[in-house]
């Protein structure tokens, strides 16, 4: 997270290849920082807070969608409820993966840092959910 602008959030063992991939992005110079979610419960809203703040755009992976009336994947809604009383916030995107088992590779992940390093520059998210590797 040193000198990043932007960042990903992705739980559990996807952070692994998320975490290479990024590697390669911030050789290019784009400043990009991962935080691997290692828990859900007590959700780290606080804690998410202080890092992601000072940033410009923050994509939060998700590896299922939620269909209890909420809109995105469930990381994805509790860290927006965490900012919504923040003085300062990022803007926030979702990136919903593995739907179907199917992999998350460094492509798909090289897409969403790429359209998110874009939100981070123009301060305009199209599309505030989206799937990645789904089969339309």
């Amino acid at each position: 997270m040193e000198d990043a602008e932007i960042a990903i959030v992705c739980p559990g063992s996807s952070a692994g290849t998320v975490r290479h991939m990024l590697g390669q992005l911030r050789d290019k110079g784009m400043k990009i920082g991962l935080v691997k979610l290692r828990m859900f419960r007590p959700f780290p809203a606080k804690e998410l807070q202080e890092i992601l703040a000072p940033l410009k755009a923050v994509a939060i992976f998700d590896r299922s969608d939620t269909y209890a009336g909420g809109m995105g994947g469930q990381v994805f809604i509790e860290t927006r409820s965490s900012f919504y009383e923040a003085p300062q916030k990022p803007l926030l995107v979702n990136y919903i993966y593995g739907l179907g088992g199917r992999d998350l590779n460094q492509a798909l992940i090289e897409k969403a840092a790429m359209e998110l390093n874009e939100i981070a520059q123009t301060g305009v998210v199209k599309q505030k959910i989206n799937y990645l590797g789904l089969k339309e």
